[in-house]
C-alpha cells in the first residue's frame, strides 16, 4: 500500500504545485495578491477553489479532476486545510521564502486517521532565504468508486480578477511604465501644432 503513494496523480499535481510555486511564477502570483489585494491564502478560503484559481489539477486517470477538487473540498479535512493555508500565506507574505515544495507520503499513523499534513520549513541560507515542505501523509489512497465533482468551485469571500491569474506575467500596471506613458503624451501634446484657422 505504502509504495503506491504518491501515485502518478499524486506525482503530476506535485510536479504542477511544485512548478507554480517557485520562480517567476511564485513572483507574479505574490504581484497579483499585493496588486490586488486578493488575500488568495485567507484562513476561509476553499483549496478546491484556488487549486481551480492556479489551474492546477490532474488530468491522467480515472475522473482526475472531480476526484481532486471532491479531495480537498471533502476528504482533507478542515483542520489540514488551514494548515496548508497559514503556511502558503505565511510563504506569499514573506519574499524571502523563494519557493514551497510539496510532497505526499505514506503514514499509516496519521491522527485523526486518514490524512495529515506536515509543514517543513528549511534553514535559512546566507543570504536569509529559505523554502518550506509541505507534505501530505496518507494512510490509504481515495477510494476507487469515487467518482469527484468536476464542476468549478464557487467563487469565495473577498477574491479579486483576473480569477485565474496568469503565471507568466502580471497584468497590473507598473508604476515606472505609467510614468513613461504620461510622460509620452505630454511631449505628444507639446509637439502638435495649433490648427490653422480658416477665413
Amino acid at each position: 500500500m505504502g509504495s503506491l503513494i504518491p501515485n502518478g496523480n499524486d506525482a503530476e499535481v506535485i510536479n504542477k504545485l511544485n512548478d507554480r510555486f517557485q520562480g517567476n511564477k511564485l513572483i507574479n502570483l505574490r504581484r497579483h495578491i499585493k496588486g490586488k489585494s486578493d488575500d488568495f491564502f485567507a484562513s476561509d478560503r476553499h483549496l478546491h477553489r484556488i487549486s481551480y484559481r492556479l489551474n492546477i489539477f490532474p488530468s491522467t486517470g480515472n475522473r482526475p479532476k472531480g476526484r481532486w477538487y471532491l479531495f480537498l473540498r471533502d476528504l482533507i479535512g478542515d483542520t489540514n486545510r488551514t494548515k496548508i493555508l497559514a503556511a502558503l500565506k505565511g510563504a506569499l507574505d514573506d519574499e524571502k521564502c523563494v519557493g514551497v515544495h510539496f510532497w505526499a507520503r505514506f503514514n499509516p499513523k496519521t491522527n485523526p486517521p486518514d490524512y495529515d499534513v506536515d509543514i517543513s520549513p528549511k534553514h535559512p541560507d546566507a543570504n536569509g532565504e529559505y523554502w518550506i515542505t509541505i507534505t501530505l501523509l496518507c494512510d490509504h489512497e481515495i477510494d476507487a468508486g469515487i467518482s469527484g465533482d468536476p464542476s468549478v468551485p464557487p467563487a469565495d469571500n473577498g477574491e479579486k480578477s483576473p480569477v485565474q491569474p496568469s503565471p507568466l506575467r502580471w497584468r497590473g500596471k507598473s508604476p515606472k511604465r505609467a510614468l513613461k506613458k504620461a510622460a509620452k503624451k505630454a511631449v505628444s501634446k507639446v509637439g502638435k501644432k495649433p490648427a490653422k484657422k480658416r477665413k
